[in-house]
């Protein structure tokens, strides 16, 4: 299976240097690594990786407005020609030089599942976090979830692994999120069509991240807030029964609430609030079938918050 190795970024350019460089360092044969200069207006990306990695495996693209990290995906997803798209994020990098090595393995074993999640390792103030597809209640109550492989409901997108039949049967990455939830509404409509997604801690990404480049809009300052708030309400009303709506938006509206209020952004909040409300408006529900809700009851998934 040929892989594809996708990465966009915007006024990072040591960063992605990192991340190009461990890609490139894998040892599987069949690859590509693609990389997307999303709109910087500092550097010329594409310019600046093409010249300093002369690698045939390595193609380069530049975007001339912002397309955002679903639109950046989707962008990278149509120039690719692997059977299988490695997404990682710029600030991010592989800890393992056989990293795509083991995705291309567990994939040829487990032929139901669409999507893999990697083991996400934060990097920051010289202490480390892990970001996995379970919550802290569930990491508590069984610490071994963190070290196994098993069957999850979603996944951390700053590094993951995508069937190109997933994209094929459920569309691309939803452009118009922008930014936050767009692997949760992918997650969803993979487990709607059937596919498994598999949490593998053997494949593990190094995440330092980095100042938010999110282009700014309506003069916000957390503009990922903004984002955040706006698309659950996407999530809840698109996907979700009825009955796990009002649990599933007051937790998460009392969580960001609490976040606003630290960094001084009720502007934001407020706002995303107020465009989730607009945004119901616009949508049509397509509640998840009661096979979907099963497999997110067994495996970790989140319905009631």
């Amino acid at each position: 299976m040929k892989v594809s190795v996708l990465v966009g970024s915007r006024n990072r350019p040591d960063v992605l240097r990192r991340c190009v460089a461990t890609a490139l360092n894998q040892d599987y044969s069949d690859l590509q690594i693609l990389v997307l200069d999303d709109h910087s207006d500092r550097y010329r990306l594409d310019e600046i990786i093409q010249a300093e990695f002369h690698d045939p495996r390595l193609r380069c693209f530049r975007s001339e407005q912002p397309l955002g990290v679903a639109g950046g995906r989707n962008f990278l997803m149509q120039q690719a020609s692997g059977d299988i798209f490695c997404v990682i994020d710029d600030d991010a990098c592989f800890a393992q030089t056989d990293a795509v090595s083991r995705l291309v393995e567990t994939f040829d074993a487990h032929s139901r599942v669409g999507i893999l999640a990697f083991k996400i390792i934060n990097h920051v103030n010289n202490k480390t976090d892990l970001r996995l597809p379970f919550n802290r209640r569930q990491r508590r109550k069984n610490p071994r979830i963190m070290t196994q492989a098993g069957l999850v409901s979603y996944f951390v997108g700053t590094g993951h692994a995508i069937r190109r039949c997933v994209i094929e049967r459920c569309g691309s990455y939803r452009a118009d999120l922008m930014y936050g939830e767009e692997e949760l509404d992918l997650s969803y409509q993979a487990i709607e069509q059937g596919f498994e997604i598999l949490y593998v801690p053997e494949i593990a990404v190094l995440h330092y991240p980095q100042p938010s480049v999110v282009t700014r809009q309506k003069g916000y300052r957390h503009q990922e807030l903004y984002y955040h708030v706006r698309n659950r309400f996407f999530l809840a009303y698109k996907y979700l029964p009825a009955r796990y709506i009002p649990s599933y938006l007051s937790v998460w509206l009392i969580t960001y609430g609490f976040s606003a209020a630290k960094s001084a952004a009720l502007g934001e909040y407020c706002g995303g609030i107020a465009a989730g409300f607009k945004l119901l408006r616009q949508l049509k529900r397509t509640p998840l079938s009661r096979q979907a809700i099963a497999y997110l009851a067994a495996h970790h998934g989140r319905l009631w918050y």
